[in-house]
């Protein structure tokens, strides 16, 4: 795999990301209430797109040099990712204050759009359509 097969690969996820970010930003400063900005919001933005990119590279890589166990890779790296996610957002949910709510919400509004672009790029890596 070269670095412009995984660039590649992974674009869709940048540019999603890029636009979440840009649109988070704008929802911040003009929409939503001043303790949404006050929390620590760009750390999810530095968990999830990493953990994302990482998982795609990875996924890839297993796929390039034993294809037949992709699925369990898939498997174990989706728990994983659950519990990183579960110990990322431990402080907000163990020790609640003004910030919890605001924090669970923003994670999960960037976490989910993501999610479904992995899964699409994971789907489109795995399943290379045949020509005909």
């Amino acid at each position: 795999m070269t670095n412009a097969s995984f660039l590649s690969r992974v674009s869709p996820v940048l540019i999603l990301s890029s636009a979440i970010l840009i649109i988070h930003l704008m929802l911040l400063f003009l929409a939503l209430p001043p303790v949404y900005l006050a929390s620590k919001f760009w750390l999810i933005h530095l968990f999830l797109t990493p953990l994302t990119l990482v998982a795609i590279y990875f996924i890839q890589q297993r796929h390039a040099t034993d294809s037949k166990s992709v699925g369990k890779n898939f498997f174990i790296y989706m728990i994983a990712k659950m519990l990183l996610t579960l110990l990322f957002l431990s402080p907000w949910l163990i020790y609640k204050d003004e910030f919890s709510r605001p924090m669970v919400y923003q994670f999960f509004a960037i976490f989910f759009p993501l999610l479904f672009m992995e899964t699409f790029v994971l789907i489109k890596l795995l399943n290379p359509k045949s020509p005909e």
